[in-house]
């Protein structure tokens, strides 16, 4: 061969590799379109423009500015996309792995007041005395009662050996409390609430998937079983979710092996199958799920495909309908993105985005009814029902869905 074909072969077959693996990089791709440059020449122009006209730049500092525009815009896709700063992307993860810097107490809106839905055991709060039901009325001696939910909670967070005031109005005699308390790190269990409801009936609440879930579960269960469980009611009401993978796992307890779980379609078309592995710690027992429309994402994959294989009744209120999967990406300043990268499929073929899982059996309550239950679910362990009325002034509501998941277990067994 003639040695300028040799010279010229190598770099050009150097080049085309490295050409075909950048093009493998999907986000490469745009480096070969007109627009996205234009669009990054339209963004340097308003940067260049703000800098040198706006009467405040010395306020403006370029990277601010550019956190925001990449903020809005990525949020402007869809409501489970964004775009976070590394502050943000540090608690994203921690939340992610059920773990909190704050007092120990989870909030929401009822009746339009911020309530304290529930107070965590490990947490600071419930060790200073403060109770779920608990309107917070200030923090830090600021009265928050004209602020929204989010405006509340991002008050309350802080450093981790912070101290923080907040200002409670107890609904029952309307005092008003103030205590002091401090932020500290928090591990909260994803299973909770392990418990026998009848002699043969075992419950227990989901909170959220996380990389230990499947984990925990497994030892809910057996702790169960050994108290006497022949049927179980797994509660996924007010789960917003987790990992997917983590709830794939909890479904291979329950799962024959090979039997599909779900279904992933990315943009182009990809698939990526979820199937049965099986597991060791198979639970073939008679089984409920509780879900309501606080359910959603990884609690709709588990609920979903017991349902499609007959392996459950699904009992409540249809779920939220979040049937897409979003990608994490970490970059190397510290900051992240959240971005909409595929949708799921339950075993079916069913696309639930928007239109959520459907349970067997309807259970409807209010959003009232939803936040007593949570509040009379936290004083009933340590206060009887008659105690519990004198001090919140109503009796003890009927968790109905629960009712009826036990009725239909019971008549199982009979």
């Amino acid at each position: 061969m003639n040695r300028r074909y040799v010279k010229w072969l190598l770099p050009v077959a150097l080049f085309s590799i490295l050409a075909a693996q950048f093009w493998a990089r999907p986000e490469m791709h745009a480096l070969f379109s007109f627009d996205y440059w234009q669009s990054v020449l339209r963004y340097g122009k308003v940067l260049r423009i703000v800098e040198a006209r706006y009467v405040h730049a010395d306020d403006v500092e370029f990277e601010h500015f550019t956190d925001i525009a990449l903020r809005e815009s990525v949020r402007s896709l869809d409501s489970y996309s964004d775009y976070m700063v590394a502050e943000d992307y540090d608690a994203f993860n921690m939340a992610a792995n059920q773990e909190y810097v704050g007092v120990g107490i989870e909030v929401s809106e009822f009746s339009g007041r911020v309530t304290i839905a529930q107070v965590f055991e490990q947490g600071s709060a419930g060790r200073v005395g403060v109770l779920p039901g608990d309107y917070i009325v200030g923090v830090d001696g600021v009265d928050t009662r004209g602020e929204t939910l989010a405006e509340v909670v991002k008050r309350i967070r802080g450093e981790p050996g912070t101290m923080v005031s907040i200002e409670v109005e107890r609904p029952m005699d309307h005092q008003i409390f103030n205590f002091e308390m401090e932020r500290i790190e928090l591990v909260l269990d994803a299973v909770v609430e392990i418990e026998m409801k009848t002699d043969t009936v075992g419950y227990l609440l989901i909170r959220q998937f996380t990389d230990e879930s499947d984990d925990e579960m497994v030892r809910a269960i057996e702790e169960l079983e050994q108290q006497g469980m022949q049927h179980l009611i797994i509660d996924l009401r007010g789960n917003p979710g987790g990992r997917l993978d983590a709830a794939a796992r909890m479904a291979e307890v329950f799962l024959e092996k090979g039997q599909t779980i779900l279904t992933v379609q990315s943009r182009r078309g990809v698939e990526d199958i979820f199937q049965s592995r099986g597991s060791k710690h198979a639970y073939d027992g008679a089984l409920i799920v509780l879900i309501d429309g606080r359910s959603a994402s990884a609690s709709e994959i588990l609920a979903g495909a017991l349902r499609d294989h007959d392996r459950a009744i699904l009992v409540g209120q249809k779920s939220y309908g979040k049937g897409s999967v979003q990608s994490v990406i970490g970059f190397p300043g510290g900051d992240g993105l959240k971005i909409t990268s595929a949708r799921y499929l339950l075993p079916k073929g069913e696309a639930i985005n928007g239109f959520g899982v459907y349970p067997d059996v309807t259970v409807e309550h209010t959003i009232e009814k939803t936040m007593l239950l949570l509040l009379q679910r936290h004083h009933l362990r340590s206060l009887s029902p008659e105690t519990f009325q004198e001090v919140f002034g109503f009796a003890p509501i009927e968790d109905e869905a629960l009712g009826v998941a036990i009725q239909l277990l019971d008549s199982d067994a009979g």
